[in-house]
């Protein structure tokens, strides 16, 4: 972020690093002497590790998933496990960082799950007594029904457009 206006967004859910600086990969484009490098790396997911690189000059701010709060100035290594969150302040720039789980369905309890699948049983059921009630026979339309429409048709748009006698 610069000020309140998001300028870069990045999700890490592999192995990967995240640049800022002036590199064309870079998420954010910050002038180079504000920087220590030209595209310092600022974080990386290893190996389920997630780390968030706090480089010379910059400051950041940590907050633990047990709610205790950190001040540091880099050059400087922060790991980041799930429930912590962190902004590192780079001059104007400010790089949000947060470990956040998604996966929604592991974390559903026994009674959840239940309830979903009554409900997917339920909706299959009501399917089946559609299809069930439903007639049989589509209609009537044989091969006679079509030519006689369109001939119907072509006879009523000749009329209308008929020239006066």
């Amino acid at each position: 972020m610069r000020g309140k206006d998001v300028i870069g967004v990045r999700h890490m859910l592999a192995d990967g690093r995240t640049h800022i600086g002036d590199a064309p990969a870079s998420i954010a484009r910050v002038p180079s002497g504000e920087l220590d490098r030209s595209a310092p790396v600022i974080a990386e997911v290893s190996g389920g590790r997630h780390v968030l690189h706090v480089p010379r000059r910059a400051r950041a701010r940590v907050h633990g998933a047990d709610g205790l709060g950190r001040l540091l100035t880099g050059p400087a290594e922060i790991v980041l496990n799930e429930g912590d969150r962190a902004v590192l302040v780079m001059g104007s720039v400010h790089v949000r960082a947060q470990i956040v789980p998604i996966e929604v369905v592991s974390r559903l309890s026994t009674s959840s799950l239940r309830w979903i699948g009554l409900i997917g049983a339920l909706y299959l059921v009501a399917l089946a007594i559609c299809a069930a009630l439903a007639p049989r026979d589509a209609g009537g339309l044989n091969g006679e029904v079509i030519p006689r429409a369109v001939d119907a048709a072509a006879a009523e748009i000749r009329a209308v457009h008929a020239p006066a006698p």
